[in-house]
């Protein structure tokens, strides 16, 4: 079963997202996706969002992590599967940047969400319910595949 976990950011989202782009853990960028900004300015782009609506502090954004222990995935199809996850979960709102890592055994995803909207500012607020759902979505999307 695919395995979903989140921390929240609060302070070096910069670090976070330098941290899941590493090139030597994602075939040299290959494994790197994103969602309403480009993966090569994505910080920069989050944070002229959070300049924009004056929403700078607190909650930078959230590290979602995908681990894929029981499946044997190969990293293309984990991409894809995370890319499709931010996609429904905040393709319509939401900056995302979705990297996939091929360094431990388990294929697993990084994906780093902006905290706030670039449709209209509000920040998003995650709480432990919606882990169960994410789990949920995840298993279910992977089964669909097989």
């Amino acid at each position: 079963m695919a395995i979903t976990k989140y921390k929240v950011i609060k302070k070096n989202l910069d670090a976070v997202i330098n941290y899941a782009m590493n090139r030597e853990k994602t075939e040299n960028g290959i494994l790197v996706s994103a969602i309403n900004c480009l993966p090569q300015t994505a910080y920069s782009q989050m944070t002229l969002t959070k300049k924009a609506f004056h929403k700078e502090d607190g909650r930078l954004g959230y590290h979602i992590i995908q681990s894929f222990n029981r499946f044997e995935l190969p990293p293309e199809r984990a991409n894809q599967i995370g890319k499709q996850f931010a996609e429904e979960m905040w393709g319509d709102k939401y900056q995302v940047v979705i990297c996939t890592h091929i360094n431990k055994k388990n294929v697993h995803n990084h994906i780093i969400l902006n905290s706030v909207s670039f449709v209209d500012g509000k920040k998003y607020h995650n709480g432990k319910k919606i882990l169960h759902l994410w789990n949920k979505f995840l298993t279910d999307y992977v089964l669909k595949m097989d």
